[in-house]
């Protein structure tokens, strides 16, 4: 890392001391005047106080020889609170105070805006905030704004270091790895559970909760793949029992199996007027790709090929299914990229144009929203033609301000007018589920803020069913 020019935005400032110091100094010049002995008191001073001010400037280091480097994710993750740490370097600045301003981007929300430090016995300095990114895209990072002063010090040098850096915010990749982890250790994903998080953790996941050692369950006559030994537990069935492995280990083992791995899911994401509607902290289309790019992960994980298909009054993409890595890419590439268009969602292209694509019966997760009968007939028209060959999940996020607005009590005139709108639409909504439901198609609705936990429960229980 190379010594940076940091003329720019470079000067001197007097700490308050000094300043109180000078006013001083101008009060004993003005009496001066009254007597010869306050004269020669006022040339002491101010001789003692330049000699003071000139030593405490000579000891701070000059605008040369810093070095300075951003410690930050790479990439952000969308909604996720998250630390960027700025490291600043000079051996001549040891044991000096310090104040950092970083000129991060105003849309990623950084917090604190100034952080202040002290470089340590070395001259390195480590000030840190924290940021939220509401909105996908790329950002620039510019200068670092410094200052420092010695402790009881009378100036302070104020410092520009350039230091322009670009990043991007992707889809949530922070809640990839949790459920990656959580998977790894052979635990169960669910939503629906309360329970404690530290102060600042995403809320992606405070729905979630582990369970360990269910046994999978299955249909009967659905296809099933080996998927392990473990210990016999009370209820197990004993035609499941491996004998071989018992007389190994000397103990009960029965074999575990799981549905069938290989199969196809396409997540279908609308990208029209309604999904730029706001929905907590993020917009419906940014909770909508986060939950898509972890469904996408998740089956994968379990052997699925995934494929992606986004849309509104056109197809604008279609990567078709596969599995591995690059897919991966693939899909996470053109989440960071899908922007949401006002027009309004062309369904009957875009399920048209999904099953000449796709001719293979595979699970399609439409992720978008639902209003009243008719203004969702187009919808509901359309997933009840596709489940005639595909098994069809219609996915939409409930806004919590309305769900707030129906539940909160009602104690004035107004509220009873904001809970009837609520209560309308929400029943409106059911309404409209209830008609997919009765054509063989499934749904689901959920607080925006728990969609991606609680549509990876609800593709883990499909997987466990053999719906497919």
């Amino acid at each position: 890392m190379a010594d940076l020019p940091t003329r720019w935005g470079g000067g001197l400032a007097p700490q308050p001391r000094l300043i109180w110091a000078v006013g001083i100094g101008a009060g004993l010049i003005a009496l001066a005047t009254v007597s010869p002995l306050l004269a020669l008191v006022a040339v002491v001073y101010h001789t003692g106080l330049v000699i003071i001010a000139a030593r405490d400037l000579a000891l701070l280091p000059g605008r040369q020889g810093y070095r300075v480097r951003r410690v930050m994710p790479e990439p952000f993750s969308l909604g996720e609170p998250e630390e960027v740490t700025v490291v600043i370097e000079n051996r001549a600045a040891a044991g000096l105070m310090a104040r950092v301003a970083d000129h991060a981007p105003d849309l990623l929300r950084p917090s604190p805006r100034e952080v202040g430090g002290r470089f340590d016995a070395t001259g390195v300095l480590r000030a840190a905030y924290r940021t939220r990114s509401p909105k996908r895209g790329a950002y620039v990072f510019d200068a670092v704004d410094l200052q420092v002063w010695r402790r009881d010090g009378w100036w302070r040098r104020q410092i520009r270091l350039p230091d322009r850096e670009d990043a991007a915010v992707f889809p949530n990749v922070i809640a990839i790895r949790r459920i990656q982890l959580t998977l790894r250790r052979g635990l169960r994903a669910m939503a629906g559970m309360r329970r404690a998080r530290p102060p600042g953790a995403s809320t992606a996941f405070a729905g979630l909760r582990a369970m360990a050692g269910m046994r999978r369950a299955r249909p009967p006559g659905a296809s099933t793949a080996f998927a392990g030994l473990r210990e016999y537990v009370r209820g197990d069935d004993v035609r499941r029992v491996s004998w071989t492995a018992t007389a190994r280990r000397d103990r009960p083992v029965v074999v575990e199996v799981e549905a069938e791995r290989g199969q196809q899911v396409i997540i279908a994401l609308d990208c029209g007027r309604l999904m730029t509607a706001p929905a907590g902290d993020l917009d419906k289309l940014d909770h909508a790709v986060n939950a898509a790019l972890m469904l996408a992960w998740v089956a994968q994980a379990f052997g699925d090929r995934v494929g992606l298909m986004t849309f509104d009054d056109r197809v604008t993409d279609f990567i078709k299914p596969e599995r591995g890595p690059a897919q991966l890419r693939r899909i996470t590439e053109a989440l960071y990229a899908i922007q949401p268009e006002f027009v309004e969602p062309d369904f009957g292209h875009a399920m048209t144009h999904l099953a000449l694509r796709v001719g293979r019966r595979s699970m399609v997760v439409l992720l978008t929203d639902v209003q009243d009968p008719e203004a969702s007939r187009e919808l509901v028209a359309h997933a009840l033609r596709l489940a005639a060959r595909h098994l069809v999940l219609v996915v939409a996020m409930s806004d919590p301000a309305v769900l707030t607005a129906r539940d909160d009590p009602i104690d004035t005139t107004s509220r009873a007018y904001e809970w009837a709108a609520a209560e309308e639409f929400v029943s409106s909504r059911r309404e409209s589920f209830e008609l997919l439901r009765r054509g063989g198609v499934l749904g689901l609705d959920v607080v925006a803020g728990k969609l991606s936990p609680t549509l990876v429960e609800r593709y883990l229980e499909l997987k466990e069913r053999a719906l497919l």
